[in-house]
């Protein structure tokens, strides 16, 4: 009996991009106009084993140039779009390359400096999109119950949202899915997801932007409070008007900064509030309000575990406007939509435990 032949030998990274075909008549024969590798065979017949890099764009899932040109058309640019995508500059290009040679349309306009839609582009990108949910919404579909997700999630949120809030979501989220990885990104500044790369963002109020994508998740309302001890020495104001004689630590990233308003009996009253500190972070006025150097008004869910330990008093509970809702935003196609879904799911617990 004639010794086996020894196996090709194969690099690892082209283990993971091999794909087989299985053929009759002679071996040797080409297949789709590619390189044959050495021949398998297998009880139901042989294959012909096809390098990939021979096969790189032929290959490819039509799935990932639709994902591909939809994250280039809501970014801008290829790169926005790969990092969105975590995949490489030129493998997304050969991505859109070989989706438009595929349809036998130009899809992209593409300038050293910009990328733009064709009309072409245009009429085709909210059939990508439709495509793009339908496989977000199948993957959701298939999700056993108590099966962890993987994968990565990026989030932008505010930066005390982020410190106070969101920070304990994501631990929590992780708890349940340990599989997964979350590029959380504090900024207080306007976050343009799609070119930032990020599957999402958590804001409170409503969004400038209106082609988000918003899943309400919870509301918060401003409340004031103060330490016990300025309390004591400065007195308990019991209508907004007695605010005059108070001091104040201002949040600069308010709308109208020490401009506080008040639902009273007799109307919407505002007081214009004075004080030796403004800043913009919620978090350091709390921080100073704790130390006793004036009130602050501040959302609910950032003063809840102060206000419950006692360290914190709040005033004029009587007197708040009306609340702001806070919602997960994401863009037109959410790519990982079933994960952004249950994140969001994980957050609306946590807001309404607060």
């Amino acid at each position: 009996m004639a010794p086996a032949e020894p196996k090709p030998k194969v690099e690892r990274s082209e283990v993971m991009i091999r794909i087989l075909v299985r053929v009759g008549g002679r071996c040797g024969r080409p297949v789709d106009g590619t390189e044959i590798a050495p021949c398998i065979t297998a009880k139901n017949g042989h294959y012909h084993s096809i390098n990939f890099a021979k096969l790189e764009i032929i290959g490819m899932d039509l799935l990932d140039g639709i994902r591909t040109f939809v994250a280039v058309a809501e970014s801008g640019s290829f790169t926005a779009a790969a990092a969105r995508l975590g995949i490489t500059n030129k493998v997304a290009s050969k991505y859109v390359a070989a989706l438009e040679e595929r349809l036998g349309h130009t899809l992209l306009y593409r300038t050293t400096r910009a990328v733009s839609l064709t009309d072409d582009g245009a009429r085709w990108l909210p059939f990508a999109r439709a495509a793009i949910d339908a496989v977000e919404a199948a993957q959701g579909a298939l999700q056993e119950p108590g099966e962890g997700l993987t994968g990565r999630l990026r989030l932008a949120c505010g930066t005390t949202l982020g410190e106070l809030v969101v920070a304990g979501t994501v631990r929590a989220f992780l708890a349940e899915n340990p599989g997964m990885r979350i590029e959380m990104v504090m900024s207080d500044g306007l976050t343009d997801l799609a070119a930032g790369g990020f599957d999402m963002a958590v804001r409170i109020g409503i969004p400038l932007d209106s082609s988000l994508r918003m899943q309400r998740v919870g509301e918060t309302v401003p409340r004031i409070a103060a330490s016990p001890a300025y309390l004591a020495r400065a007195g308990v104001p019991l209508h907004p008007a007695d605010l005059a004689g108070h001091r104040a630590v201002i949040d600069l990233n308010e709308t109208r900064p020490g401009r506080w308003a008040f639902e009273t009996p007799e109307g919407p009253v505002t007081m214009a509030m004075t004080g030796a500190m403004a800043v913009n972070s919620a978090a350091i006025t709390i921080r100073m309000a704790l130390a006793g150097d004036g009130l602050v008004r501040a959302p609910d869910i950032f003063l809840a575990p102060h206000l419950a330990a006692g360290t914190l008093v709040e005033v004029l509970a009587d007197f708040t406007g009306p609340a702001h809702p806070i919602h997960l935003l994401t863009l037109p196609t959410a790519f990982r939509q079933h994960k952004t879904t249950a994140f969001a799911a994980v957050l609306r617990r946590r807001l309404a435990a607060l």
